[in-house]
């Protein structure tokens, strides 16, 4: 192919080679840890795909999860300390090709070759892993035979690095489209007064109008016009608890003309007419618990309209930063603030008798009831049980809608959820409802064998982690150990979150936990902004990643 006239050089750039050596094929069945020394010239590439199973890996300083249809394309330098592969599964079936790349062409006085990378490095994925099956398959068998030569094995490697690249730009399409639907409906949000057309929208984003709204309530979990629709009544509904507002100024500012249809789509979609959301939400609450607070807001209730109290060791973010949450439980200072109602946990049960004695109280049996009671006995008390109703069936719909993203990225891969401190960390086991009502309940992912019988379990060491094999890592780790936990080689992927809004215990904090859901198990690595969420009212300006 090339003869004996030829100038060597290097280059660093990467894009296709039109030159392949192909030096070494294997198809690998793993089941137990697997290593690969350095590359044995300075100048090999290593290609592994994963045909079928799950592996953790470890290349020098990084690591990961490896899965069906996950490749990892290996530099020399990238290789210097060697791999590992580490099933998880019993078995893992990979293929392993090692190659030399370049460029060649003519010049005067012979051939000149430059080595080059290939065009893509690192860990990537791709969906079509039968016809990548296909291709390994026949590169093997060309391998195996006992006499081959390295152009037929260059025109075989070349159409399985085709199909790859292949199934990556169809990843990047599908990232591609997630990143707009997710563009347009930041945009619909932030104009939800004006009018929209499907076909507009379709035409903007390059989808049939049909597509456009499969694809679009596939994201959101409604269509383009009950999503809009949802949007104008969560700025209706901060309009309303806002002083000094009249129904027809709100309906005109949403974008309705007409008052009376704006009030029927009002009662539709939050569940009661906008003139008795108005009247029951403008009171103002003293709040005796802080996950509380997480209701009221899902409600619609302003937070200017709560008055935060509780006691000290309660006061952790988000509630510390919020305006008189240094108050502390004390009847005396409650009563000079002047509430219109009172709401608390059973925890303060003996002091009932004192507290109606201020304002109307409503206690909550906290720990013996489900956070969807607690939001009905909360709105029931503000004369808004239908609110109530209706929230907790668009937060439904929102679920169902993020289960199914989650399951189309992650599969049946296991999720854990653990949360670290100085010294050991706890692990959520499914029986932790704080937990397992959004993780193993409403988005149904798989906890990891051996969690499933238990509520939480301390550790004293992050290794200790390894036991359980879990895919999915979600670490809930607080900043002053933040640099620790890099220490630790951590089997599975892992997902760093702050403590608020998953261990807070609200139809709020359970909304914006699946918003969260969705940015760490559904959305590529380029598509991880958070959204907004879905909620139809007020969220809490005060809330931070811990």
């Amino acid at each position: 192919m090339i003869q004996e006239e030829l100038v060597m050089g290097k280059t660093d750039k990467y894009s296709d080679p039109n030159v392949i050596t192909v030096n070494d094929v294997q198809v690998l069945s793993i089941s137990k840890e697997w290593k690969l020394a350095e590359a044995r010239d300075r100048s090999e590439q290593i290609i592994i795909l994963v045909i079928e199973g799950r592996a953790s890996f470890r290349l020098d300083k990084t690591g990961g999860m490896l899965t069906q249809g996950d490749f990892l394309v290996i530099s020399p330098e990238d290789i210097e300390e060697g791999l590992a592969l580490l099933p998880i599964t019993e078995n893992i079936y990979v293929c392993y090709v090692a190659l030399f790349a370049a460029h060649a062409r003519k010049e005067r006085d012979g051939w000149l070759i430059n080595e080059v990378m290939l065009p893509i490095q690192g860990k990537h994925h791709i969906e079509a892993i039968s016809l990548i099956h296909h291709h390994i398959e026949q590169l093997h068998l060309a391998w195996r035979k006992d006499h081959f030569d390295q152009a037929t094995m260059q025109i075989l490697f070349l159409k399985l690095w085709q199909a790859i690249m292949a199934g990556i730009t169809l990843q990047e399409k599908k990232t591609d489209r997630q990143q707009l639907l997710q563009g347009i409906a930041e945009h619909m949000e932030q104009h939800c007064e004006e009018t929209f057309q499907i076909e507009e929208m379709a035409r903007y984003s390059g989808m049939t109008p049909t597509l456009f709204y499969q694809q679009f309530k596939e994201y959101t979990s409604l269509t383009p016009l009950q999503f809009i629709n949802r949007k104008r009544m969560e700025k209706a509904c901060q309009l309303l608890v806002a002083e000094d507002v009249m129904i027809p100024e709100v309906a005109s500012e949403v974008g309705y003309r007409d008052v009376y249809y704006f009030s029927r789509m009002f009662k539709k979609i939050v569940g009661v007419p906008p003139y008795r959301f108005k009247k029951s939400l403008h009171k103002k609450i003293a709040v005796l618990h802080p996950a509380i607070i997480g209701d009221l807001l899902a409600l619609g209730v302003s937070i200017q309209h709560l008055i935060p109290v509780w006691e000290k060791h309660r006061q952790k973010r988000p509630y510390s930063q919020m305006e008189a949450a240094t108050l502390e439980f004390d009847l005396y200072r409650l009563r000079q603030m002047e509430p219109d109602l009172i709401v608390g946990t059973d925890q303060v049960a003996p002091w009932l008798e004192q507290l109606e004695a201020i304002a109307p109280t409503q206690l909550i049996p906290f720990k013996t009831t489900t956070w969807r009671d607690h939001l009905q006995q909360v709105a029931t008390m503000l004369g808004i049980a239908e609110v109530a109703t209706s929230w907790l069936y668009y937060y439904d719909l929102k679920a169902v809608a993020a289960r199914e993203r989650i399951r189309k990225k992650i599969g049946n891969e296991t999720v854990m959820a653990v949360r670290a401190w100085d010294g050991g960390a706890r692990i959520f086991g499914a029986r932790r409802r704080k937990i397992s009502d959004i993780l193993y309940g409403d988005l149904q992912v798989r906890p990891p064998v051996g969690t499933d019988h238990f509520a939480f379990l301390d550790i004293t060491s992050l290794d200790e982690l390894h036991d359980f094999q879990a895919d999915h890592i979600l670490l809930f780790d607080e900043r002053k150990i933040r640099t620790d936990v890099r220490k630790h080689r951590l089997k599975g992927n892992v997902h760093r979150a702050g403590v608020y809004p998953w261990l807070h215990y609200s139809a709020l904090g359970h909304e914006q936990a699946i918003s969260e859901a969705l940015t760490h198990f559904a959305e590529s690595q380029e598509c991880t902004k958070k959204e907004s969420g879905s909620s139809i009212f007020l969220r809490p300006q005060v809330c931070d990643n811990d």
